[in-house]
């Protein structure tokens, strides 16, 4: 009589695959070290998945899924603007402090795998920068509607503001020991918003040294 299928297996792959991955490369990682890590054959690994690559790609749709649940789910309504933008600007950022092994397979992507990288993957890569761009733009609005935020151009704050977070994850990435003493998702996210918000929010900002080259600048409200 044969075992049951373990359900659990599948996941445990992922995660084996994610930091072997992450720690030698594509190249480097194997079938067989990948199923050491998550305690199996490399025919258990063969069960679920054809080869190499689509154990890889596997692992990066996973990431990839949960990231765009992270952009498309909208925070609440009655939240104001200002406290709003700077809990979603800390969460995309502590997505992937949290998790560096599957942040690096994006490295690992564009390096190793440069002609694999397909249309789709392109189009989803600039659809995720449309979305993170697009929730910006939104909570921006809505501090522009109640007073907490002030941006004459909420679409270019939005592109400033997101190419900003890229930067901070992109040094992550290439360089953490330079990065790491910076990499506090809940003060970065403070720092990005202060740069917009008004009435006490901004009054901190400007206490802490934080835009001293806009303090003449203050919205019109």
């Amino acid at each position: 009589m044969s075992r049951p299928a373990d359900p659990t297996l599948r996941d445990r792959l992922l995660h084996a695959a994610t930091e072997v991955f992450a720690e030698s490369g594509f190249a480097g990682a194997t079938m067989a070290s990948i199923g050491r890590r998550a305690g199996v054959t490399k025919g258990g690994v063969y069960f679920h998945f054809r080869g190499k690559e689509e154990l890889f790609f596997a692992v990066f749709d996973s990431r990839r899924t949960a990231l765009r649940e992270l952009l498309s789910t909208p925070r609440r309504e009655d939240q104001q603007g200002a406290p709003a933008l700077r809990a979603f600007l800390r969460d995309y950022l502590d997505f992937h402090f949290r998790d560096e092994d599957a942040s690096r397979l994006l490295t690992v992507l564009v390096t190793e795998l440069r002609d694999r990288f397909t249309t789709e993957l392109r189009e989803d890569a600039a659809l995720e920068q449309r979305l993170l761009r697009q929730r910006i733009r939104e909570l921006l609005a809505r501090g522009n509607q109640d007073g907490t935020l002030f941006s004459p151009d909420p679409a270019l704050a939005a592109f400033i503001l997101a190419g900003a977070v890229r930067g901070v994850l992109d040094q992550w990435l290439s360089a953490p020991s330079d990065a790491e003493p910076f990499c506090r998702a809940a003060m970065l996210a403070e720092e990005l918003v202060v740069r917009y918000a008004t009435g006490a929010l901004r009054a901190l900002g400007d206490e802490r040294g934080v835009d001293d080259a806009g303090a003449d600048f203050r919205p019109p409200f």
